[in-house]
C-alpha cells in the first residue's frame, strides 16, 4: 500500500479496548439521520465499487469520528467536515503485486504496544494486509486462506485477535501480537461447518461466540476458547459448531449481527432482514458448560447443543435488495435507540427504530392509534399516528419507519456504518459513492 496523503491520523491511546457507553439521550431527542454530503457517483465513469465503511471505534468522546472506506485497490481514511462535508485524511492504493486484488472488507484495531491505529483490509487476493495509519505502511500480512477474504472483524475483548471469513469455507482467528508474528493463525473453524463461501461473520459482545453464514444458506454458531491459543504451526481446529441451521434463509447469507443475545441476518433475493433467537441460548451461562457440539452424524436442518431450535421473532421488509453482498448497518450502543439501516439498489436507505418495534412486541400490539413521539423519532410528542408494526405474527413484514434518499444516486448502496455514538451514518456503494449523514 502506498500512502498518498498524510495530514492527520485517528486519535490513538493505550486505553483498554472497552470504551464507555455513549451518553444516553432523552427518547424525545432521538431522530433519524439526514444527508449532509456525498462524494460521487462519478459522471461518465463506472468508478470504483466501495463494499465497506468502518468507523474507528476508539475515538475519544467529543472528537470528530474517523472512518475507512474500501473497494477496488483503494482504502480511504476520511471524516465528516463542517464545511467541506467529507475530508480525506489518507488514501492508500494497493501496489503489492496482487493483480487480482479487489478489497471488500476491513476492520479497525490498534497496536497494543504503540497505540497506533491499524486497519486490516482483505479481498480477492486472499491475504489480509494490516496498515499502520500512523506510518502509512503495511505493518503485517496474514497468509493462510486459500481463497478470497469476505469479511474481517476484531474481537470485542482483545485488540490482538482478528477473525476472517473466506471463500475457502473456513473462518480463521489470528493473533497479531508481536510475539506471534512467525505464525499468527491461532484457530480455524472448518471441518463440518460450511460447504461453500462464508460471506459474513459476527462476534458476540462477550467475545466467546462467533456467528458465520454463507452461500450454503447455513448459519453457524461457534463457541470460542476462553483463552485464544498462541499462533503455532498447528492451529486449533474447531470441526463442529454448537448450533447450525439452514432453515432461517433460503439464499446466500451475506450479513449477520448480534443484538444482545438475538440475531439479525439477511440473505440475497429475500427482501427482508430477520430477527431471531437461538432457543435455549443465553450468554449468561459460561460457554464451557454447554458441552460438546452436535456432529453431522446427527444430521438435521437445525442442530443445537442448547436444547432446542430457533424462534423467528420479527422480519423487516427491505425492497430492491436482491443482489448478494449488500449489507445492512446496525447501531446498538447501550443506552440509545437500536437502529437498523439497509440500502437498496436505487440509492434509498430503509431504516427502522428497533426500540419502537420491540416496545410494540412486548405489548403484543397490532395496528392501532398510539402516541409515538417519544419512541418514533421525528414525530412530535403527542401526535397520533397509525402504528403499522404487526409483530404478533413472526412472518409478517415490518415496513421501514423512515427512508433516506441519496440525492442524484440511483445505484446500489452496498454497506452502511454508524459512528460509535450514533451521531453519523456513512453509506458506500457503486460508482465511487460515499455519503455522510448526521443524526443530531
Amino acid at each position: 500500500m502506498n500512502k498518498k496523503r498524510d495530514t492527520e491520523t485517528p486519535s490513538s491511546t493505550t486505553t483498554p479496548i472497552t470504551t464507555s457507553a455513549p451518553t444516553p439521550r432523552p427518547l424525545d431527542h432521538w431522530k433519524f439521520p439526514t444527508v449532509k454530503a456525498t462524494i460521487g457517483p462519478n459522471k461518465g465513469s463506472p468508478g470504483v465499487t466501495y463494499y465497506g465503511a468502518y468507523f474507528y471505534p476508539y475515538t475519544p468522546p467529543g472528537v470528530d469520528p474517523v472512518f475507512a472506506v474500501v473497494g477496488g485497490r483503494e482504502a480511504i481514511i476520511a471524516r465528516p467536515h463542517p464545511t467541506r462535508g467529507i475530508e480525506i485524511i489518507h488514501y492508500f492504493h494497493d501496489d503489492l503485486f496482487f493483480p487480482t486484488e479487489a478489497l471488500c472488507s476491513a476492520c479497525w484495531t490498534r497496536c497494543t504496544r504503540t497505540g497506533a491505529p491499524l486497519l486490516a483490509v482483505g479481498g480477492a487476493a486472499g491475504i489480509i494486509k494490516i496498515l499502520n495509519i500512523r506510518t502509512g505502511k503495511v505493518q503485517q500480512t496474514l497468509v493462510g486462506h486459500g481463497d478470497e477474504i469476505m469479511e474481517i472483524l476484531v474481537s470485542p475483548v482483545d485488540q490482538d485477535i482478528l477473525a476472517s471469513a473466506s471463500a475457502d469455507s473456513t473462518v480463521r482467528l489470528w493473533n497479531i501480537g508481536a510475539q506471534y508474528e512467525r505464525q499468527p493463525c491461532a484457530l480455524i473453524c472448518a471441518g463440518e461447518g460450511h460447504r461453500e463461501t462464508i460471506l459474513s461473520i459476527a462476534f458476540h459482545a462477550s467475545g466467546r461466540y462467533l456467528l458465520s453464514g454463507g452461500m450454503d444458506h447455513i448459519v453457524n454458531l461457534w463457541v470460542l476458547p476462553a483463552a485464544m491459543p498462541a499462533g503455532s504451526d498447528d492451529p486449533l481446529v474447531l470441526h463442529y459448531p454448537h448450533f447450525a441451521t439452514s432453515m432461517v434463509h433460503s439464499n446466500y447469507i451475506d450479513c449477520l449481527a448480534w443484538h444482545g443475545d438475538v440475531v439479525l441476518s439477511k440473505a440475497a433475493k429475500e427482501s427482508r432482514i430477520v430477527l431471531w433467537s437461538i432457543q435455549g441460548f443465553t450468554s449468561r451461562v459460561d460457554p464451557d458448560a454447554w458441552g460438546a457440539p452436535p456432529t453431522t452424524h446427527e444430521f438435521r436442518e437445525t442442530r443445537s447443543v442448547f436444547g432446542a431450535g430457533f424462534e423467528r421473532l420479527v422480519m423487516f421488509e427491505c425492497r430492491d435488495t436482491e443482489p448478494f453482498f449488500m449489507r445492512f448497518g446496525f447501531f446498538g450502543a447501550r443506552g440509545l435507540h437500536p437502529v437498523l439501516a439497509m440500502g437498496s439498489t436505487l440509492g434509498r436507505v430503509n431504516m427502522w427504530d428497533l426500540c419502537r418495534t420491540e416496545m410494540f412486541r412486548r405489548e403484543s400490539g397490532r395496528g392501532r392509534e398510539e402516541s409515538v413521539g417519544s419512541a418514533g423519532g421525528e414525530v412530535p410528542l403527542g401526535v397520533k399516528v397509525k402504528v403499522v408494526d404487526d409483530v404478533s405474527d413472526p412472518f409478517a413484514l415490518v415496513r421501514p419507519h423512515h427512508f433516506v434518499d441519496i440525492p442524484k444516486v440511483r445505484s446500489p448502496v452496498r454497506h452502511i456504518a454508524f459512528s460509535v455514538g450514533g451521531e453519523y451514518m456513512v453509506m458506500v456503494g457503486e460508482q465511487s459513492m460515499i455519503t455522510v449523514c448526521k443524526r443530531w
